[in-house]
């Protein structure tokens, strides 16, 4: 195992001057606050009730002020019972301030923010070494990839922390329909605890026919076109994001008139270490290998629908 970092671990990155806590196993809480105020940040009041799967706190956020690109905005989570740091995000993100369709930015904000996150890269790299990166994995980056940025880097310092960082910065504007393609200017730095003792655990029949109670249920809801009792059955991850408007598409998409029939199930760990179920379904009727059409669930530890999509090959 790879010796954990003792003492603080800042990086100041020479163009905007701000710092940032890496070594959060010996962090605490209440050090991180500290820096935020010794860098005159302002506390913002949580305006959502953030449910977590591991008896997490409501995060404590706070904005340092920007430059030509969006605020940055610091979420500090954290263990209930002992302040324990979980994970630390920060971001910058055009949609926190503005949340207008089609929000086109200049050439000179755009350049600014891939600054950052290149600035930022290489400050990390000099601590910690080159990270993997993953460039061009977006739909936009393929739909624009000319006039687009879209990459990620993460670094393992140790054992059991990571730290990912990943950008988008585009001005593709499409709408076809109900489908809409907004610009996106966003960048997301994340420190966080990696648990080593958590084991996944296996599925039995019990386990699986509950679900797939709850799946008839929540068919039954879709095919209604009843949006509100449809959103009684979503985890509390995606329930704030989800609009009518996809759910409208998504019941288009699914055929509730066939019967289906479950060829998938596991369990998969998430990037906060809970833990999702995965079910996938294919119609009955359907013989041909792969299926051309499946319907893949993910279920949270509360038995909540986390995802869902309609897949046709």
């Amino acid at each position: 195992m790879k010796a954990i970092f003792i003492g603080f671990l800042f990086v100041s990155t020479s163009v905007f001057g701000q710092e940032f806590i890496f070594d959060i196993h010996n962090t605490s809480l209440s050090e991180y606050l500290r820096v935020e105020e010794d860098l005159g940040s302002e506390k913002i009041p949580t305006t959502s009730n953030y449910v977590s799967f591991d008896d997490e706190a409501q995060p404590i956020i706070y904005l340092r002020k920007e430059e030509i690109i969006p605020d940055l905005m610091a979420y500090y989570f954290f263990k209930k019972a002992d302040s324990t740091m979980s994970y630390v995000l920060y971001e910058w993100d055009t949609f926190n301030f503005e949340k207008q369709d089609n929000n086109q930015k200049s050439e000179q904000f755009q350049n600014a923010l891939i600054a950052k996150y290149k600035g930022l890269k290489e400050d990390i790299s000099d601590e910690f070494g080159q990270p993997e990166v993953e460039k061009n994995y977006s739909n936009i980056s393929r739909l624009d990839s000319v006039n687009t940025f879209v990459e990620s880097s993460t670094w393992t310092p140790n054992d059991s922390t990571e730290i990912e960082m990943y950008t988008t910065v585009s001005n593709y504007y499409e709408k076809k329909g109900a489908v809409t393609i907004n610009p996106v200017h966003r960048l997301r730095l994340y420190v966080r605890t990696i648990s080593m003792e958590k084991d996944i655990p296996k599925l039995d029949s019990t386990k699986l026919a509950e679900l797939e109670d709850i799946r008839i249920d929540f068919f039954h809801a879709l095919k209604s076109k009843d949006l509100a009792k449809s959103r009684e059955f979503l985890s509390n991850l995606i329930l704030e994001t989800v609009t009518d408007e996809q759910m409208k598409i998504l019941t288009d998409d699914i055929n509730f008139e066939k019967q289906t029939e479950l060829i998938f199930s596991g369990v998969q760990m998430g990037l906060n270490g809970g833990m999702f179920i995965i079910l996938q379904y294919k119609y009955s009727d359907d013989s041909s290998s792969p299926p051309s059409e499946m319907i893949r669930l993910i279920f949270d530890d509360k038995n909540k629908v986390a995802g869902i999509q309609s897949i046709k090959l």
